[in-house]
């Protein structure tokens, strides 16, 4: 941490000044210097971590010294464990592109999106994301990308990508260090540890993924998910738990079935640190969430929303401090707001934002560069 706080204090005096000339030179510095610039080196690195996304990147514009910082391998990794998550969203068609916007509490006026650069194709496909990194493919073209700093990484391309039946997944060995794409086909499965360039096969998959269900995997608590059904069971739904560190499939309970599941839609997610399961059925949707990782009996049904909240299909984005849970309307491409006092939708609009909005995700970014992708 010593390498990190030096970007804080003055540059490197010049050894053939005297002491005395030196202590008055940074004096004067000293008075000169914003009051924010003149805060001890612990308390301005509690500021950052406490600061939103969206704030930090426009603070990296502010002065030399906290670019310094915000550039910073170790700083970096360590504001990523303690930045709170926001929203990215991605515009439709015309206005595609990654937006930035910070709804943690009751939306206002003042709340303003920020749109972040990319050197991506439009309209990419999603295949999972990871540690505030993305990884998609467009036009054939496999990467990984940060929204933050703008960097792209090409990965190789598989063959025959985007088959259909294909699942993918991104995710993070904790103990190697080293990040993973996994591939799904239905008669084997495909691994990329990043940096290596070879896709290894690793077997034939156990289980069979239905077509509505999604294809990128969800990465928590070091595996990836998906919803399956175990070969030669087909009645039989299923977590499937891929271990990213030893690439072991594992199986996780889904919550306690009290229903069809044939005429059930899922969807698997993270919602407030918990991997977490929302169902729709005919329209009613209840969310479920593992408190306790591994456990069936941890399953706890946080919420269970009656029409007219059917139209949020299940795109369920995050529950806000104040009680409020927002959500993505397919129908007309909106982000909306379902307030459990009032059990009515609200169309959020927030400025910057474009009108019809793809994908949204609930997630930490980060500043850490490709260049340094141990997190």
């Amino acid at each position: 941490m010593k390498r990190i706080l030096q970007c804080f204090r003055h540059p490197a005096t010049n050894r053939s000044r005297t002491p005395k000339q030196e202590d008055d030179d940074e004096e004067e510095e000293h008075g000169q210097r914003p009051y924010i610039l003149q805060l001890s080196d612990h308390i301005i690195l509690e500021i950052f971590c406490k600061i939103p996304t969206k704030t930090l990147i426009q603070c990296k514009r502010v002065c030399k010294s906290w670019r310094c910082c915000l550039s910073d391998p170790e700083f970096t990794r360590e504001l990523f464990s303690r930045t709170p998550a926001c929203l990215l969203v991605t515009g439709f068609r015309w206005q595609w592109g990654h937006f930035l916007v910070n709804l943690d509490g009751t939306w206002n006026p003042n709340v303003v999106a920020l749109k972040l650069s990319s050197e991506i194709s439009p309209r990419p496909t999603m295949v999972g994301s990871c540690n505030g990194f993305l990884c998609h493919y467009s036009r054939h073209h496999l990467h990984i990308f940060n929204p933050v700093t703008g960097e792209l990484l090409p990965l190789p391309t598989p063959s025959e990508l985007g088959t259909l039946g294909d699942c993918y997944g991104f995710g993070f060995g904790p103990v190697s260090r080293v990040y993973k794409v996994v591939r799904i086909l239905p008669k084997q499965v495909m691994v990329l540890t990043v940096g290596s360039g070879i896709w290894r096969n690793i077997g034939h998959p156990a289980y069979s993924f239905s077509s509505i269900t999604p294809c990128h995997g969800i990465y928590h608590n070091g595996f990836l998910h998906w919803i399956g059904r175990a070969c030669g069971d087909s009645s039989r739904h299923l977590v499937c738990a891929f271990h990213v560190e030893t690439e072991q499939f594992q199986e996780l309970p889904l919550p306690p079935p009290s229903y069809d599941l044939d005429k059930t839609y899922f969807k698997l997610g993270v919602l407030n640190g918990w991997l977490s399961v929302i169902l729709n059925l005919n329209g009613d949707i209840s969310v479920w969430v593992m408190k306790d990782y591994k456990m069936k009996e941890s399953w706890t049904k946080e919420h269970e929303f009656k029409d007219p909240v059917g139209s949020f299909g299940t795109s369920i984005l995050k529950f806000t401090k104040e009680g409020q849970v927002l959500g993505l309307n397919y129908d007309d491409h909106s982000m909306q707001a379902y307030t459990l006092a009032r059990t009515g939708l609200v169309r959020v609009e927030v400025d910057g934002l474009p009108l019809m909005i793809s994908e949204a995700w609930d997630l930490v970014l980060s500043f850490v560069s490709l260049k340094d992708r141990s997190p």
